[in-house]
């Protein structure tokens, strides 16, 4: 039954079959294979007779045709729920985005790098490419009338590969007192000397929204492309998300502060993007996965391992999917879809709403179809299924309590096209 998972990640159904048998062997065999591929077939059809489609006589361009009309429709209510006037104008979409994230509720606080250390690392490091799109000679300069953190993560995406080991390799001197708990910053950078950076990095990187975790920021730069349909789903899902990411970092790097490696922690985890924060039946298990699971709202108790630097509001996580069928209930339809795909032989359509808000603003058609955050809602639906076994979650917690006792021993970021 694990053929389903294997297909919609695009990995090889042995090596599939071999890490569920291992996990459910290990779990007390609950089942977490033949429950979740039920559920994907049984929300496939219901999804798609609520399309007015019919399962056993619909073609995948036909269904995707209509995923991607729904999508224009959507986006079109979550325009006018924003009160965006003009629903293909980047700038405008921008500006409402970053408002309603400001004044949503929504835990939106993490545990981020001071302004102080922010500019202190600038300076040791200064992001000469940067400076010269924004003409500023000096990184004082540059300093006095930008926001640090705002130049700190463009720059942690723009400058070259060298610049980055360098900045990267400079954490190791931040200690856990150079971080406080304050809001993520979100904003768009509409003055005129963005511009060119907004252009630049639409070129390279073929998108606008930049974040950087240990920044605790969240940027929109300007795009020189106009008139692009899905912009407003596409800014809010990828804003939204990142604020689960960087909320996610941050509480790892909260529980993790008492080490004394910290800051060999700190640049091994963003060099090497670590993956195996914990491990469950011979499984690498991201920390992404643990603080969604403890984050859930079905989780009544706190462990005790995270007290008392990690409190229940720093786990808190909400998908982004969630935030916004509150905002407009017509996107219910997407309702746990993250994980929803049809398999197929060039790989699977997907019924991920980020997914298909990508396929909107890119125009793509089906035979250029996108995929890719399915996949990574796929595996984190899987290892958090097992998260959740009795036996799993006791072997999490003890290697979560080990972590904490290393105190000297040394530890070895979505885009859209257009």
């Amino acid at each position: 039954m694990c053929k389903l998972v294997a297909e919609l990640v695009d990995a090889d159904k042995q090596v599939v079959g071999e890490m569920f048998a291992r996990m459910e062997r290990q779990s007390g065999n609950p089942g977490v294979d033949l429950h979740l591929t039920g559920e994907i077939y049984g929300r496939l059809h219901m999804k798609m007779r609520e399309l007015g489609l019919d399962p056993n006589d619909t073609t995948p361009h036909e269904l995707y045709l209509s995923l991607l009309n729904l999508t224009v429709l959507h986006d079109k209510f979550l325009a006018a729920r924003l009160g965006i006037k003009h629903t293909d104008d980047p700038e405008e979409i921008a500006e409402a985005v970053v408002r309603f994230i400001r004044r949503i509720r929504l835990p939106k606080q993490a545990w981020s790098l001071k302004h102080t250390a922010a500019k202190r690392v600038l300076t040791s490091v200064p992001p000469k490419t940067l400076m010269k799109l924004l003409h500023y000679r000096s990184v004082d300069s540059m300093l006095k009338r930008e926001p640090p953190a705002v130049l700190l993560t463009v720059a942690r995406h723009i400058e070259p590969a060298a610049w980055q080991q360098r900045m990267v390799q400079s954490y190791k001197k931040l200690k856990p007192g150079d971080f406080e708990v304050r809001d993520i910053e979100v904003g768009y950078l509409s003055e005129q000397r963005w511009h060119a950076v907004g252009e630049i990095f639409a070129r390279s990187r073929h998108s606008n929204i930049v974040h950087t975790p240990e920044a605790g920021s969240i940027v929109l730069l300007p795009i020189p492309q106009q008139h692009l349909a899905g912009l407003t789903l596409t800014y809010l899902l990828l804003t939204l998300h990142y604020v689960n990411e960087i909320r996610a970092f941050g509480t790892y790097f909260k529980f993790q502060h008492m080490r004394r490696d910290f800051g060999a922690l700190l640049v091994e985890h963003l060099l090497h993007d670590k993956q195996d924060h914990v491990t469950i039946g011979g499984q690498s298990v991201h920390w992404r996965v643990v603080h969604r699971y403890y984050g859930s709202a079905s989780r009544l108790n706190h462990p005790e391992i995270f007290e008392p630097h990690v409190q229940p509001e720093d786990l808190a996580y909400r998908k982004a999917e969630a935030v916004l069928y509150h905002l407009e209930p017509a996107l219910h339809f997407w309702h746990d879809t993250d994980y929803v795909g049809l398999p197929q032989p060039d790989g699977p359509l997907s019924f991920n709403l980020t997914d298909m808000a990508l396929n909107l603003v890119n125009r793509l058609p089906y035979e250029r179809r996108v995929s890719y955050h399915l996949q990574g809602a796929v595996w984190n639906e899987v290892y958090g299924r097992y998260v959740g076994q009795r036996a799993f979650e006791q072997q999490i917690l003890n290697q979560l309590d080990e972590q904490t006792l290393l105190t000297s021993q040394p530890v070895r970021d979505a885009e859209f096209v257009w």
